[in-house]
């Protein structure tokens, strides 16, 4: 697990997922494929396999999280979904069964840990559907083509949340307020479907 000791002033991007099950490796597979883009300095990258769970405890006080999961919403393979955590545990309370294409899904693990008495950032959950979970190394060909999508969506939240971030602070200091409260950054919301298929 890497370094946390800044983790309070950092944007964590998690990749969830077992990377033996083909398109169950979607998170692993876009954290991989993020180490060689150019991203804001800050910008936290973690594999956290299967164990989102144990993952949670390096990222608590982030200023925000990522999660990149398969998921299974009822699309056509290799379609991108987009919803905060609040509106994914939304549709898991209203009955949507079987979001996660893995045993111990973000819902589960989330509720698990605010058990546990952790206080969980602002997280935005990016969900690909699979097209095939079975033993086996390497997306399919529907989830590969969709990568690039994936990753684009991917950079995009991050350097809005910076840019909103560092402005506001900025034009805060400028009017000699201090560090007073920081506005929530790009809630995600603006008219938008809470979760976006695709045309992200």
């Amino acid at each position: 697990m890497p370094d946390t000791g800044n983790a309070r002033e950092a944007v964590w991007v998690v990749g969830v997922g077992n990377t033996l099950a083909r398109d169950e490796g979607i998170g692993p597979a876009a954290v991989e494929r993020l180490e060689s883009e150019s991203l804001p300095a800050g910008t936290r990258l973690l594999d956290a396999g299967t164990d989102l769970l144990t993952a949670m405890m390096g990222f608590v006080g982030a200023a925000r999280v990522i999660l990149i999961d398969a998921m299974r919403a009822g699309g056509a393979p290799g379609t991108i979904y987009r919803l905060t955590l609040e509106e994914l545990e939304g549709r898991a309370k209203a009955g949507a069964s079987d979001l996660s294409a893995h045993g111990l899904g973000v819902v589960e693990a989330v509720g698990l840990a605010r058990a546990a008495g952790m206080r969980l950032p602002p997280t935005v959950v990016f969900g690909v559907e699979p097209g095939e979970v079975a033993f086996g190394e390497g997306l399919s060909p529907a989830v590969e083509a969709a990568m690039q999508k994936l990753v684009a969506a991917v950079r995009e939240e991050i350097a809005h949340y910076y840019g909103v971030f560092f402005n506001a602070e900025s034009a805060e200091n400028a009017a000699g307020h201090g560090s007073g409260p920081r506005p929530e950054p790009h809630p995600g919301q603006g008219g938008r479907s809470p979760a976006r298929e695709n045309g992200l």
